[in-house]
């Protein structure tokens, strides 16, 4: 009896430590993402800032394919149960999988389509291009996948 008593004290503790390993494995990978994403939107302003100063577009090529190696990260940063916590994230994220990740190969192409157009050595195309992946690429996904700002 008293044993049957300390097996049940043994499997609480252990569920609870468990459990704290998988809220702090989450709140891991929210700020992993977080800051991935506040790493894309500098890489965006480095874009915008290049492209108003007329600059070398070699750099907004240098951007974007930063931007492109972040994106690659993007699907594995919303694992199940990563929903809860400090996120922007909303739910869509993951009942809506498919939907996400094709936002993110949207994303992706913008951003190559951007290195493309700036490699063209045409301002014009590379600014159309960027306004491109910010409405379509950037802002389709938050439209959608993140909880509304401000």
């Amino acid at each position: 009896m008293r044993l049957t008593r300390y097996a049940a004290i043994l499997a609480v503790v252990a569920g609870a430590v468990l459990a704290t390993g998988s809220i702090l494995a989450a709140d891991g990978v929210i700020a992993k993402r977080q800051a991935d994403m506040k790493a894309m939107g500098k890489e965006m302003g480095g874009i915008k800032d290049t492209l108003a100063a007329k600059g070398d577009l070699a750099k907004v090529q240098a951007h974007a394919e930063a931007i492109r190696k972040i994106l690659a990260e993007v699907p594995a940063l919303f694992p199940a149960g990563s929903d809860t916590g400090p996120t922007d994230a909303l739910p869509a994220i993951w009942s809506d999988q498919a939907g996400f990740d094709s936002a993110v190969e949207r994303a992706d192409g913008l951003a190559d389509a951007l290195g493309t157009a700036a490699g063209t050595g045409e301002i014009a195309a590379a600014t159309a291009a960027f306004a491109a992946l910010g409405k379509n690429g950037c802002g389709g996904c938050h439209q959608s996948y993140r909880k509304p700002q401000g």
